[in-house]
């Protein structure tokens, strides 16, 4: 019964997949919790109830675009900075990841006898790129057999979702080894740079502000700012009941 309303209910699948996922990620286990990342893991034992259960290619698509689009806004203005500080070593380093990252699939796809699909969607997982996954089920779909589109765009998803898993858990995994290992003490770290930079200060404070003064309602945050030596982050703006966010 309840599949059967959910076949018939694409938007309510959506949305209630994504409910149950974003509240299960909040869980967290010493500490540590998955976060959004529970959403993929619903969704996929969702779709394994019935292989009807999917969502229409049209909000897949403008997932994705919402989500590239996001990510490079997050990610842009940092990349761009990286370059004129250590961004060669950065960048360096990233190709370095993707190489072995690619040898490493390429020695499962030979050892295990994987299909080329699989293997090219655990490569997409273990770096949890959906980006990647996205442009390799696109170029699935065009170029299947006719007939054998839909089992073509599933192999490299189920092989993104093995290897998501251990993606963002490996990552947090390595990182504890190593602050093990190398004694590393973010807390002594974090007193020892404290006044060398704003950004590494311990304590974080967020605070609603009503500006009333004429001469700073008639300049530009960034030159109120330079002018008064402020490490202040400016996050929303609220101006003749218009919000903006910075």
């Amino acid at each position: 019964m309840i599949i059967e309303f959910l076949l018939e209910n694409s938007i309510l699948l959506l949305f209630a997949g994504s409910a149950v996922g974003y509240a299960i990620g909040r869980i967290k286990i010493k500490g540590a919790s998955l976060g959004v990342a529970v959403v993929l893991f619903v969704g996929l034992a969702v779709g394994s109830l019935d292989p009807n259960l999917k969502l229409p290619t049209a909000i897949f698509e403008l997932g994705l675009v919402l989500f590239v689009y996001t990510v490079g806004l997050a990610s842009g203005p940092g990349f761009v900075a990286s370059m004129t500080r250590q961004g060669l070593r950065n960048n360096l380093a990233a190709v370095a990841v993707l190489a072995i990252a690619a040898l490493i699939a390429a020695a499962a796809h030979m050892i295990l006898n994987l299909d080329a699909a699989v293997s090219a969607g655990l490569y997409a997982g273990s770096l949890t790129n959906t980006p990647a996954l996205a442009a390799l089920i696109e170029t699935l779909a065009t170029t299947a057999p006719p007939g054998q589109t839909s089992s073509a765009v599933a192999d490299p998803t189920i092989g993104y979702s093995v290897a998501y898993p251990m993606g963002v858990l490996g990552v947090i995994l390595v990182a504890y080894i190593l602050q093990r290992v190398w004694k590393i003490d973010y807390r002594a770290e974090a007193q020892r740079l404290r006044g060398t930079s704003y950004l590494v200060e311990q304590e974080i404070n967020s605070l609603t502000l009503r500006v009333t003064r004429s001469d700073a309602t008639q300049s530009a945050i960034r030159d109120l700012a330079q002018r008064h030596g402020w490490h202040v982050v400016f996050s929303r703006i609220v101006h003749d009941g218009e919000e903006r966010c910075k």
